[in-house]
Protein backbone atom coordinates (compact mmCIF):
# COMPACT_ATOMS: atom_id res chain seq x y z
CA UNK A 1 0.00 0.00 0.00
CA UNK A 2 2.54 2.49 0.84
CA UNK A 3 4.51 2.01 -2.48
CA UNK A 4 1.36 3.15 -4.47
CA UNK A 5 0.77 5.78 -2.16
CA UNK A 6 4.22 7.21 -3.14
CA UNK A 7 3.51 6.67 -6.67
CA UNK A 8 0.54 8.45 -6.55
CA UNK A 9 1.87 11.71 -4.75
CA UNK A 10 5.35 11.66 -7.19
CA UNK A 11 2.38 11.12 -9.87
CA UNK A 12 0.24 13.91 -8.73
CA UNK A 13 3.18 16.29 -8.18
CA UNK A 14 4.50 15.74 -11.22
CA UNK A 15 1.56 16.54 -13.34
CA UNK A 16 0.90 19.63 -11.27
CA UNK A 17 5.06 21.52 -12.17
CA UNK A 18 4.58 19.77 -15.89
CA UNK A 19 1.01 21.69 -16.41
CA UNK A 20 2.05 24.92 -14.79
CA UNK A 21 2.66 27.71 -17.41
CA UNK A 22 5.90 29.52 -16.47
CA UNK A 23 6.96 25.89 -16.09
CA UNK A 24 5.97 25.07 -19.65
CA UNK A 25 8.12 28.37 -21.10
CA UNK A 26 11.14 26.98 -19.53
CA UNK A 27 10.61 23.32 -20.04
CA UNK A 28 8.20 22.98 -23.00
CA UNK A 29 5.10 21.98 -23.85
CA UNK A 30 4.67 18.79 -22.80
CA UNK A 31 7.35 20.53 -20.02
CA UNK A 32 10.30 18.03 -20.04
CA UNK A 33 10.06 16.66 -16.37
CA UNK A 34 10.90 13.42 -16.34
CA UNK A 35 10.23 10.48 -13.77
CA UNK A 36 13.33 8.25 -14.81
CA UNK A 37 16.44 8.95 -17.22
CA UNK A 38 15.42 10.15 -21.03
CA UNK A 39 17.78 8.03 -23.21
CA UNK A 40 18.17 11.43 -25.63
CA UNK A 41 16.51 14.64 -23.72
CA UNK A 42 16.33 17.69 -25.22
CA UNK A 43 18.45 20.87 -22.70
CA UNK A 44 16.73 22.42 -20.24
CA UNK A 45 14.67 19.24 -18.74
CA UNK A 46 14.37 17.98 -15.20
CA UNK A 47 14.04 14.58 -13.50
CA UNK A 48 13.09 13.40 -10.17
CA UNK A 49 16.15 11.69 -8.74
CA UNK A 50 14.89 10.39 -5.28
CA UNK A 51 11.83 10.01 -3.08
CA UNK A 52 12.54 10.22 1.00
CA UNK A 53 9.80 9.34 3.03
CA UNK A 54 9.49 9.74 7.00
CA UNK A 55 6.70 8.56 9.18
CA UNK A 56 5.30 12.29 10.51
CA UNK A 57 1.87 12.14 11.97
CA UNK A 58 0.27 15.73 12.35
CA UNK A 59 -3.03 16.57 14.43
CA UNK A 60 -3.00 12.90 16.05
CA UNK A 61 -3.61 11.36 12.61
CA UNK A 62 -1.21 9.28 10.55
CA UNK A 63 1.09 11.33 8.12
CA UNK A 64 4.35 11.30 6.17
CA UNK A 65 6.79 13.76 5.10
CA UNK A 66 7.79 13.25 1.56
CA UNK A 67 11.16 14.57 0.25
CA UNK A 68 11.40 14.80 -3.50
CA UNK A 69 14.33 15.89 -4.83
CA UNK A 70 14.82 17.34 -8.63
CA UNK A 71 17.68 17.96 -10.93
CA UNK A 72 17.56 19.95 -13.45
CA UNK A 73 19.94 19.57 -16.66
CA UNK A 74 20.99 22.85 -18.58
CA UNK A 75 22.94 23.81 -21.34
CA UNK A 76 22.07 26.96 -22.81
CA UNK A 77 22.38 30.31 -20.99
CA UNK A 78 25.07 29.46 -18.36
CA UNK A 79 24.20 29.07 -14.69
CA UNK A 80 21.36 31.86 -15.29
CA UNK A 81 19.69 29.39 -17.35
CA UNK A 82 20.00 26.29 -14.48
CA UNK A 83 18.74 29.03 -11.76
CA UNK A 84 16.17 30.19 -14.00
CA UNK A 85 14.90 26.31 -14.46
CA UNK A 86 15.31 25.83 -10.91
CA UNK A 87 13.36 28.97 -10.44
CA UNK A 88 10.32 27.98 -12.14
CA UNK A 89 9.88 24.21 -10.55
CA UNK A 90 10.32 26.54 -6.95
CA UNK A 91 7.29 28.85 -8.17
CA UNK A 92 5.24 26.32 -9.54
CA UNK A 93 6.28 23.06 -6.64
CA UNK A 94 4.60 26.32 -3.97
CA UNK A 95 1.87 27.20 -6.01
CA UNK A 96 0.81 22.99 -6.67
CA UNK A 97 -2.14 21.95 -5.51
CA UNK A 98 -3.06 18.78 -5.80
CA UNK A 99 -5.68 15.61 -3.83
CA UNK A 100 -4.57 12.46 -2.79
CA UNK A 101 -6.84 9.63 -2.09
CA UNK A 102 -7.30 9.09 1.61
CA UNK A 103 -5.14 11.47 2.28
CA UNK A 104 -4.70 15.29 2.74
CA UNK A 105 -1.47 17.89 1.96
CA UNK A 106 -0.64 19.78 4.47
CA UNK A 107 2.31 21.35 3.69
CA UNK A 108 4.48 21.54 -0.38
CA UNK A 109 7.42 23.57 0.58
CA UNK A 110 11.17 24.03 -1.26
CA UNK A 111 13.75 23.84 1.06
CA UNK A 112 16.83 23.57 -0.94
CA UNK A 113 18.11 24.65 -4.00
CA UNK A 114 21.58 24.61 -5.59
CA UNK A 115 23.40 25.06 -9.22
CA UNK A 116 26.32 23.73 -10.09
CA UNK A 117 28.56 23.28 -13.33
CA UNK A 118 27.92 19.41 -14.79
CA UNK A 119 31.18 17.36 -14.61
CA UNK A 120 31.24 17.55 -18.71
CA UNK A 121 31.98 21.34 -18.12
CA UNK A 122 29.25 22.34 -21.02
CA UNK A 123 26.29 22.06 -18.64
CA UNK A 124 25.10 22.91 -15.41
CA UNK A 125 22.83 21.07 -12.96
CA UNK A 126 20.36 21.96 -10.38
CA UNK A 127 19.26 20.33 -8.02
CA UNK A 128 15.77 21.51 -6.28
CA UNK A 129 14.54 19.51 -2.70
CA UNK A 130 10.71 19.86 -1.84
CA UNK A 131 9.06 18.46 1.75
CA UNK A 132 5.56 17.19 0.85
CA UNK A 133 3.56 16.80 4.30
CA UNK A 134 0.30 14.24 4.47
CA UNK A 135 -1.56 13.27 6.82
CA UNK A 136 -4.78 10.68 6.53
CA UNK A 137 -8.01 12.69 5.18
CA UNK A 138 -10.53 12.90 7.49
Amino acid sequence: MMWSAEAALERAFLVALRADADVQAVFGNPARIFDDESPEPIFPYAELERHEIEDRGTSGKAGQAHTLTLSVRSRDDGRAGAKAALGALRAASERAVFSLMGQRTVLIQPVYSDVMRARDLRSFRGVLRVRIITEEAG
